[in-house]
């Protein structure tokens, strides 16, 4: 009965928060867990992962794998204590095309990610990414889903790829060839050239740069509902369709707790002034990372086990006494 006991929670076990000695992951498949240890553990689970699989991170910081197959990644969060980090860059090329749907999720990666395949609908939720680049001579991946993550260098992408980004925050976007972006509710930074903004649609967002990395969005994309900063000069004006309700603000008007010094820190909230939550967005809601249909919020969609305590033996009824803590 313990081992059966085990078996149930051996997924859940790998995404503990607590402390551990060793890095673990567990790989679910058709309700089998096997587990695996240490820091190339991410690349024995992915080489025996089948497309639908669920792959689960412990903490701690693992060797990054190239991923071929359309399967579910799951960390701890990316504002956990002791964070699920994967070191270095890889490939995320799926040629398989199916009902499965490639998913991460709270993880932290610190290399550069490249994105490339013909398969659909890849899902980012909760992550924190370096770079996202695309993969040269490939088909383009469509419909790539962004949601409530932070990329802090760049984001660039090609093909005929449509990339859907939902409250969160980007560095430095870019699409190239047929690719394009819908932006709803995100915190848009940094340089990028015009031409590689074509085609977009940016819908309750916040642009903001520095003196030198002055820009301007073309005339083919649509913003609606926007704040540029800073309001020296308009980051809008090339637009030939209208905007709707577009405010040019200065950066200390719009952030409480904005400190500008020319690279990424994990400190910043980008929570707005009175000022800044008076422009409202096409819903009503704030601008930016908390307003809109999916508020910023890093909580996982699926539990973490705090604490997990089995007794060595049954009790005189043949039960075994278990207490699970769950966050």
């Amino acid at each position: 009965m313990k081992n059966v006991l085990l078996s149930l929670v051996a997924t859940l076990f790998a995404t503990t928060s607590f402390a551990q000695n060793t890095v673990v992951v567990s790989l679910n498949h058709e309700g089998e867990t096997m587990m695996f240890y240490g820091v190339g553990a991410l690349q024995q689970a992915v080489t025996a992962a089948a497309s639908g699989d669920i792959i689960s991170l412990s903490s701690g910081t693992f060797n990054a794998a190239n991923i071929t197959k359309a399967i579910t990644l799951r960390g701890v969060g990316i504002d956990n204590d002791n964070p699920t980090y994967i070191e270095g860059g890889f490939t995320i090329n799926v040629t398989e095309e199916g009902s499965n749907r490639l998913t991460m999720e709270g993880i932290r990666c610190k290399g550069e990610v490249k994105l490339g395949g013909s398969f659909s609908s890849p899902q980012f939720v909760k992550c924190q990414f370096w770079r996202i680049n695309g993969i040269a001579n490939t088909d383009a991946v469509k419909e790539v889903m962004v949601v409530n993550c932070k990329v802090t260098e760049f984001f660039r992408l090609g093909g005929s790829t449509t990339v859907s980004l939902v409250n969160s925050y980007i560095a430095e976007p870019g699409v190239y060839e047929n690719a394009h972006f819908m932006a709803t509710n995100c915190i848009i930074s940094k340089y990028c050239p015009s031409d590689q903004m074509q085609n977009s649609i940016w819908k309750n967002c916040i642009f903001w740069t520095t003196n030198s990395y002055s820009y301007r969005l073309p005339n083919s994309s649509k913003a609606t509902s926007c704040i540029g900063i800073p309001n020296y000069y308009n980051m809008f004006e090339n637009l030939t369709d209208s905007p709707n309700n577009i405010t040019m603000a200065a950066l200390t008007d719009v952030f409480t707790d904005f400190d500008w010094e020319g690279s990424w820190s994990d400190d910043w909230t980008f929570t707005l002034t009175e000022a800044g939550k008076a422009v409202k967005g096409t819903d009503g809601k704030e601008v930016g990372l908390y307003g809109g249909p999916m508020p910023f919020n890093l909580t996982l969609s699926y539990p973490l086990i705090s604490k997990m305590e089995v007794d060595e033996q049954t009790d005189d009824n043949g039960k075994l006494k278990v207490e699970i803590g769950v966050k």
